[in-house]
């Protein structure tokens, strides 16, 4: 059974990352930023499936709202270019907003579904908009190697 932790910060200090799982875009509607919703098998009795994919669904609908060009992002061009893009200094755009809306879902996700569960989700634009990428994390009362093991293994590495 998977580690439970009980907050962000408790798996961030008591926990060693074991592996990372990549979800990749889903390139086949053309190239609006979208992630597939297929169930990695290393996540299997770590995170239900229908959870998961809820969170991705969710990440999928913002960046179509995102992209989504409308009076808005008509208004937001011409006063750039009429301001030769000073006014981006002043004043955030659509895109921008619904990026820190992204960014806050991820973040109340890893607290509310992925910490307890010994998992962290990383805001893709960290990642270049690639992947959505998931950090599997142990604790570290419970992993098979030593501190001193994994010691020796960093100091041979050099």
């Amino acid at each position: 059974m998977a580690a439970e932790f009980h907050n962000l910060q408790d798996m961030q200090h008591t926990a060693s990352l074991v592996t990372k799982v990549f979800i990749q875009r889903d390139y086949s509607d053309g190239t609006v930023c979208r992630f597939q919703t297929k169930y990695p098998t290393e996540l299997d009795n770590r995170i239900e499936r229908a959870l998961l994919e809820q969170t991705v669904k969710t990440l999928n609908s913002y960046y179509v709202e995102a992209e989504k060009v409308g009076g808005q992002s008509y208004l937001e061009g011409c006063l750039a270019c009429a301001t030769a893009y000073i006014v981006f200094f002043c004043m955030e755009t659509r895109y921008e907003k619904v990026l820190k809306k992204i960014s806050g879902y991820i973040q109340e996700q890893n607290e509310k579904i992925y910490a307890p569960r010994g998992l962290l989700l990383t805001d893709p634009i960290e990642r270049g908009m690639r992947v959505l990428e998931i950090s599997v994390f142990e604790d570290r009362g419970s992993s098979g190697s030593s501190p001193s093991s994994s010691m020796s293994s960093c100091s041979t590495a050099r």
